[in-house]
């Protein structure tokens, strides 16, 4: 009992000593887009999809090859009776063996194989560039969400100063005050400012953990009692200014899901041709080795007695097939009308979204100007404010008013900055570029 409790009190001033620290998970952006990479269901499904292609691909080239089956059976009667026996004569039994042996061989089947070979192939063509494509996707995702944690995290920040701003004033108006140079009415003003001040930092808290939480979710991970800490990411404000014509065809070479599009009309043009093969005649060759008797042999030179060998060609032309391959033709031809239509759209999905992305990271750009101007101007608001209520030529209205706007104004460069950081990953998004320039 004195060794459990020795144990038990040396646990606890372990943990309450100042030592002692939790564990956390730290991580910059790069090991985020690695822990999406593995973990992320989207991309995890999306590699699954390759799997499945190959599988495809695999049964499709076994069309090219011979396929082989054989059946031993057995078989009994409720009672015996006398039976000829082609390796024994006659015998009173109720009993049956049988084998058969079968080998086939499709020599020409109008193209068929051939076509859905192809097909298949370009198959997981596709299947590869729709993975890639959803490794950007998410690389997008991880960064919008890792940004927002960053900029929550900011947000905190700027309340926190804002707070300890506001104790300031407050210590400062109650000086004042005692010495009878504002009333108890200014005092009691800057304390509700003060209130409403931590009021904003327990939100921007809440904001930040949320924040955290949709981070982890992207990332497809759970923590096990530990602490997230996130690297800041260096803002670069040089960018290459891309026009729309060259960011357009950027975005037409390097987008993979616009290039799986160009990639399912051959799909569907290889399905037709398969569709069209089924008019054609074709060709096959067999052969076959069985053998049948009432008694099993009794050695292998008996089997000449009961076996026999079958070989022979097989060709199969199409007379009247109920309109079906007539309608697998024309509903091939449809789909690659809509094969085509589905290209044309793609083209004109990924135009806006390049357009959108180049107008708002310069939108983006012009707020880092305006929102740096103001947030110099908010500081020499305040500083002008605090030091008019001090002299006591004017009022606390004035100093509140200037530093909430400076707190305000302090969020709003924070969220340009970020903003612009975000405007820059979707343009790199919709141009196919953006887990290149990770890499």
């Amino acid at each position: 009992m004195k060794i459990y409790l020795f144990w038990l009190i040396t646990g606890f001033l372990l943990l309450a000593s100042p030592g002692y620290t939790q564990e956390k998970l730290i991580l910059d952006l790069d090991k985020s887009l690695e822990l999406a990479f593995k973990n992320n269901p989207e991309v995890v499904n999306a590699r699954l999809d390759i799997q499945m292609a190959e599988a495809d691909l695999v049964a499709s080239k076994g069309r090219f090859l011979p396929s082989l089956e054989s059946r031993l059976s057995h078989s009994r009667k409720g009672t015996s009776a006398l039976t000829l026996s082609k390796t024994q004569g006659l015998v009173n039994t109720n009993q049956s063996y049988s084998m058969d042996t079968n080998l086939s061989w499709s020599l020409f089947s109008g193209g068929r194989n051939f076509s859905a070979f192809k097909a298949e192939k370009i198959s997981r063509q596709m299947a590869e560039l729709n993975y890639e494509r959803t490794r950007q996707n998410t690389a997008l995702k991880v960064t919008e969400r890792y940004l927002a944690c960053l900029k929550a995290k900011k947000m905190v920040e700027i309340s926190e100063q804002a707070l300890e701003r506001s104790k300031a004033q407050l210590e400062r108006t109650e000086v004042l005050f005692q010495v009878g140079s504002v009333p108890q009415a200014d005092v009691m003003g800057q304390r509700v400012q003060l209130g409403t001040e931590r009021l904003k930092l327990i939100r921007a808290k809440m904001d930040y953990k949320d924040a955290i939480a949709d981070f982890l979710c992207v990332l497809g991970i759970e923590l096990q009692g530990q602490e997230v800490e996130l690297k800041d990411v260096e803002i670069d404000l040089v960018h290459e200014d891309i026009g729309f014509e060259e960011a357009f065809q950027r975005a037409l070479e390097n987008r993979k899901d616009f290039t799986a599009l160009n990639k399912s009309l051959q799909v569907v043009q290889y399905n037709l041709k398969a569709s069209k093969a089924s008019l054609l005649p074709s060709l096959s060759a067999y052969v076959s080795y069985g053998l049948w008797d009432v008694t099993w042999p009794r050695s292998f030179r008996s089997l000449d007695k009961i076996d026999n060998l079958t070989y022979g060609l097989t060709l199969s032309i199409p007379i009247f097939e109920r309109f079906q391959s007539r309608a697998e033709i024309e509903r091939a031809r449809l789909s690659c009308r809509k094969a085509e239509t589905q290209i044309e759209e793609g083209r004109r999905r990924i135009a806006l979204e390049v357009s959108s992305a180049s107008e708002a990271l310069k939108m983006a750009r012009e707020s880092i100007a305006v929102a740096s101007e103001n947030l110099q101007a908010a500081r020499e608001n305040l500083r002008f404010a605090e030091e008019r209520y001090r002299l006591g030529s004017g009022i606390l209205l004035d100093q509140i008013t200037a530093s909430v706007q400076l707190r305000e104004a302090e969020a709003d460069y924070v969220s340009a900055l970020y903003d612009y950081l975000l405007a820059r990953m979707r343009l790199k998004n919709a141009m196919g570029t953006l887990e290149e320039q990770r890499e």
